[in-house]
């Protein structure tokens, strides 16, 4: 029995040895998994087959003109600069869910919804009889959810809109016991696209505790609207994604509705899924900082950043660049945090400074580099959604608008407490234990 036990467990690790190898992980990456298979073979192998892999489609167009910055956004997902878009910013659910509504009540043509959770609760049935509405008017509505992130919505919910004319399908639809590896890559962007010229993207999704919040206080978020070419680039990418979920293929440019010019903001989406783009969003954040003289103001919910991204801001900051980063004080994963924080001495030895906010939850994931770009969009800086999820950004280059972001970041400063470098220095050595341990699956987070 000790010999069959043996066995399997040798014959499993140099499997999965090999596959971490051969595999076109990181060097990081694949020396965590060599380490963890011989330290917990049955756990990690399942870990391993349920990871994401590079794959699917999804193409490279050469750079355009413009920063560097731009150039290489349009290098990393093929995606242009726009003029001409008329941009706001929404603070929280009690600001987006009636912007939103809004919009959809004055839908003419088409509505498509993108979500990572669209929840079966008040935001979620209040969205739904708002479509419902609407299809009777003979508008077209899609509905594109991710299986797992929505794993909670109701076969009756679905049902009911589907029976009313709504077209609803899941994203990477899980079926047991025919696991695969696509069960580890989820799709966590949240696009609504109106008439294919007014679109929302951001960090909200569909679910009352943007309003209400939930144990851990408010949820302190922000999401973007959007008028303009900039939505027609999300209505594709959203196309896109509907048809890779199974749905019938459909020409955004025949839904658009066309506005008159306008003289608003420049904007580049950026994406990143399996395949080509995998690392276009990685890339352009750290392309961000590389290029900012003068300050870099970052907020997210998990920060577990890769090597690149790490040192660019260590050297930024080292070099009289004023780098804040804001976290939340609370987490809701205390795996990703305690991950992260093992990352904050390195920061603050640089002169980063980290805020903790402590008035709530925060999940807003935003960027502001100097005054020409700002970034508002569903990726956080954690390897899962860098190299794993499919996620989307859009990078405003308008200085005023940067500014304004600039000032809600100092706005939620309000609520937060610096985190001393004394204090973390000294802090206990179970938990830097626990951080060290957590660490060591940073690139699977």
């Amino acid at each position: 029995m000790f010999r069959t036990v043996l066995a399997t467990y040798l014959f499993t690790a140099a499997a999965c040895t090999a596959l971490a190898v051969i595999s076109h992980l990181s060097p990081v990456a694949s020396a965590a998994l060599i380490l963890l298979v011989w330290l917990l073979p049955a756990a990690v192998t399942a870990l391993y087959i349920f990871s994401a892999r590079p794959q699917g489609a999804g193409t490279r167009r050469s750079a355009s003109r413009g920063t560097f910055l731009e150039s290489v956004i349009a290098g990393g997902c093929g995606s242009a600069t726009s003029g001409g878009n008329d941009v706001e910013l929404l603070n929280d659910g009690g600001e987006m869910f009636p912007s939103l509504i809004r919009a959809l009540h004055h839908a003419r043509r088409s509505i498509d919804l993108e979500y990572y959770i669209f929840n079966d609760d008040r935001i979620g049935r209040a969205i739904a009889e708002v479509l419902l509405r609407k299809v009777r008017a003979g508008v077209r509505v899609r509905l594109l959810y991710d299986a797992v992130g929505s794993w909670r919505l109701s076969r009756r919910f679905k049902e009911r809109l589907r029976a009313a004319g709504v077209d609803i399908r899941p994203f990477g639809a899980v079926r047991f016991p025919w696991l695969t590896r696509s069960l580890n890559i989820r799709n966590h962007r949240k696009i609504a696209v109106i008439d294919g010229s007014t679109a929302f993207i951001g960090g909200i999704n569909i679910a009352r505790r943007y309003l209400d919040g939930d144990e851990l206080g408010r949820w302190r978020d922000q999401h973007l609207r959007i008028t303009g070419p900039a939505a027609a680039e999300l209505h594709r990418i959203f196309a896109s994604d509907w048809c890779h979920a199974g749905g019938q293929p459909f020409d955004p440019a025949a839904e658009r509705e066309h506005l008159p010019a306008s003289k608003g903001s420049r904007v580049q989406i950026g994406r990143s899924q399996t395949g080509p783009t995998r690392r276009a969003l990685a890339d352009a954040f750290t392309a961000a900082v590389m290029q900012a003289r003068r300050r870099v103001f970052i907020s997210t919910p998990y920060f577990v950043p890769t090597a690149e991204l790490l040192r660019t801001l260590c050297i930024a900051a080292a070099g009289g660049v004023d780098v804040r980063i804001m976290v939340p004080a609370r987490a809701d994963m205390r795996a990703a945090a305690l991950a992260g924080e093992s990352y904050f001495g390195e920061l603050l030895r640089s002169g980063v400074s980290i805020y903790l906010y402590d008035s709530g939850f925060l999940h807003s994931k935003t960027l502001v580099a100097d005054t020409f770009a700002a970034c508002v969009g569903t990726a956080n800086l954690d390897c899962r959604s860098l190299f794993t999820n499919w996620e989307v950004a859009a990078f405003v280059y308008d200085a005023r608008f940067a500014e304004r972001l600039a000032a809600t970041f100092f706005g939620d400063m309000l609520n937060c407490r610096r985190l001393d470098r004394w204090e973390y220095e000294n802090r206990p050595l179970s938990q830097r234990a626990a951080e060290r341990f957590w660490r060591l699956f940073a690139p699977l987070l």
